[in-house]
């Protein structure tokens, strides 16, 4: 698998089960909640919800991978989560990825490294949304149901960087990706899925190092501001992001060229970005 497509089968969260909705819908208010309790009840309800989805599988013969919540620094609770999927589904735990938000680069990797030409994928994860006191309120746990397609042309990815930090406020990883993205792209970059939330002052550093792309973007360079509108939404984020830039009209039939960051320096001490290009338009040209 290199260029590849993503359906959403089931999407299940607080405010929506559309997946169009929640992307290009109206922005839903933040929903009322109980609060933020610990990682144990949120592992708990991801439990929960990994029953809702795992019931809507089509295609049970197809590989699954579980894209699950970070939780940096906390094997015991990931050694708990992944034996209570091993003993609910014992035949369908073979592929846990507790990556987070970057959960789906590297499961589109795993994906091209087995040759795989369709693959069932379950992300569970905590969700946060901006109040109106300009704090995160905790929306629940949501999932989603997607299945990657292999495909002979469509956007396949030239390249992945992800920078740990133990101090995310004093280390600034995103310069040095962003160098690197500038020396490794060939063509101007015309669409950037950009992080941050407008809420924590590391969440919009982004903007700060935008300079550093100069040579491959312009005024014409268009930006997709997910986070904003969507919060948090950590193992989900990427499948999101992905479904967009494969699905999307707006993007697919007016782009080649995609620069995805991930950054997760207030979350899990690690930003990432990943270099997207679209082959069905290049070979094309050809």
């Amino acid at each position: 698998m290199k260029a590849f497509s993503i359906a959403i089968e089931s999407l299940s969260s607080l405010s929506t089960h559309d997946i169009d909705e929640l992307i290009y819908g109206e922005a839903t208010p933040v929903t009322e909640h109980p609060g933020w309790q610990s990682w144990d009840a949120c592992l708990y309800d991801c439990i929960i919800k990994s029953k809702e989805l795992f019931a809507k599988v089509e295609d049970s013969q197809a590989p699954l991978v579980w894209l699950l919540p970070a939780l940096a620094y906390q094997d015991e609770l990931k050694q708990l989560l992944a034996n209570s999927l091993k003993q609910l589904y014992p035949a369908h735990v073979s592929h846990t990825l507790f990556y987070g938000a970057a959960g789906a680069s590297t499961l589109i990797a795993l994906a091209q490294k087995n040759a795989w030409h369709k693959v069932n994928v379950i992300a569970l994860d905590a969700t946060f949304k901006a109040n109106k006191q300009g704090e995160f309120s905790y929306q629940g746990v949501a999932g989603i149901l997607a299945v990657v397609t292999a495909k002979k042309a469509g956007w396949v990815q030239t390249s992945h960087y992800l920078a740990p930090s133990i101090d995310f406020i004093k280390h600034d990883q995103l310069s040095g990706m962003f160098v690197k993205t500038a020396q490794t792209a060939q063509q101007a970059i015309e669409v950037i899925f950009a992080p941050g939330n407008g809420i924590e002052p590391e969440s919009d550093v982004w903007l700060n190092n935008l300079q550093l792309l100069n040579q491959v973007i312009n005024e014409h360079t268009h930006y997709e501001l997910p986070n904003y509108k969507l919060g948090k939404m950590g193992a989900l984020e990427g499948i999101v992001n992905l479904y967009q830039l494969t699905s999307s009209p707006a993007i697919v039939e007016h782009y080649t060229h995609a620069l995805v960051i991930s950054q997760e320096q207030a979350k899990y001490q690690a930003t990432a970005s990943y270099l997207w290009i679209s082959e069905e338009v290049q070979n094309n040209a050809k």
